[in-house]
């Protein structure tokens, strides 16, 4: 495959990724302000870490490709279904991660806002706040639990000759 084709492919993979997220969001989260509702309730229900929640869920379609790989074929899910979902839940686990080190962050740059200010101050005594449904104590947030399982039959992405994949 050529790197414009490639590219191509990519640009359409994202797309795709972008479509199931949303979808999933609706579907699952069932809470427009937090999109890790689902992961946080189910990690208060079972009293664990939202992270181990939504790898447990990823790894359900880790172990489906795996079989691919192997060649069995015959899936109840097309294969790029389960990879799409995989990079949605990476895309998620990317996101709890700079949740957790602090509100306002992106690739490791802290938002000096003043309410960042405010809940830094308030980490640094020892003592936990209540944040949107979630609660910021000293070592990390830890949201009110719930499961995301942002699964979707099929993929949108049409089979292209040129490209030679879906």
């Amino acid at each position: 495959m050529t790197h414009k084709k490639m590219q191509t492919l990519m640009n359409a993979i994202i797309k795709e990724v972008t479509l199931t997220r949303d979808e999933g969001q609706k579907e699952y989260a069932h809470d427009e302000k937090d999109v890790f509702a689902n992961f946080n309730r189910v990690a208060n229900l079972l009293e664990e870490d939202r992270k181990k929640v939504l790898m447990t869920y990823m790894l359900k379609h880790i172990d489906g490709i795996a079989a691919y790989v192997k060649g069995h074929k015959s899936q109840r899910e097309n294969v790029t279904g389960r990879i799409t979902d995989c990079m949605v839940y990476l895309m998620l686990l990317w996101g709890m991660i700079e949740e957790e080190k602090g509100y306002g962050t992106l690739f490791g740059t802290k938002d000096h806002s003043p309410l960042h200010n405010v809940l830094d101050s308030i980490s640094n005594e020892n003592i936990g706040i209540s944040l949107e449904g979630g609660r910021l104590s000293p070592d990390r947030v830890q949201p009110n639990g719930d499961l995301q399982k942002g699964r979707k039959k099929g993929s949108r992405i049409k089979k292209s000759e040129e490209v030679g994949t879906t």
